[in-house]
C-alpha cells in the first residue's frame, strides 16, 4: 500500500494536499502513464462500503483525494493526518491546468466540442487551453 494512503471504512484515501496532488498527476503526465484519480467525498467512501466491486476499483486507483470536509476529518482523526483543507475536484483541476500550461503539457478535454473550450472561464492564458 501507497505510504500516503489510510483506510477510511476499508476505502483508501491518499493523504495530501493540493500541491501533493499536483505534483503526481504532472508526474505522470511528464512520464506519459496511466494515472487513475478520484476526488471522493463521503457519498463516494459510503458506495464504496456497500459495494465490494467498487471498493476494489477506488483501493486501485493510484490517487484518491479527500474530496469532502468529513473525509479530511476522519483522515485527521483515525490517522492524525493533521490536513489543513480537503482536495476539492475542481480546484485541483485548476491547479493542474495551471502546472500543466506551466510546463508546456497539453490538455485535452472530454466529452465536449472544440468550440465550448473558448467559452471556458479559466484563469489560465489563451495558449494553455486546445484550439
Amino acid at each position: 500500500m501507497d505510504p500516503s494512503k489510510r483506510n477510511v471504512l476499508g476505502v483508501l484515501i491518499d493523504a495530501c494536499d493540493y500541491p501533493a496532488a499536483t505534483a503526481q498527476i504532472i508526474k505522470a503526465a511528464t512520464e506519459r502513464r496511466h494515472f487513475a484519480m478520484t476526488a471522493l467525498a463521503v457519498h463516494g467512501i459510503m458506495e464504496g462500503v456497500g459495494d465490494s466491486s467498487l471498493r476494489r476499483q477506488l483501493n486501485s486507483f493510484d490517487l484518491v483525494t479527500p474530496d469532502g470536509q468529513p473525509v479530511r476529518w476522519a483522515l485527521n482523526l483515525l490517522h492524525g493526518t493533521r490536513l489543513k483543507d480537503r482536495v476539492y475536484g475542481p480546484d485541483l483541476a485548476l491547479w493542474v491546468l495551471a502546472d500543466a500550461a506551466e510546463q508546456g503539457l497539453p490538455i485535452y478535454f472530454y466529452g465536449s466540442p472544440p468550440p465550448h473550450h473558448s467559452s471556458l472561464s479559466l484563469p489560465l492564458p489563451p495558449s494553455a487551453l486546445p484550439p
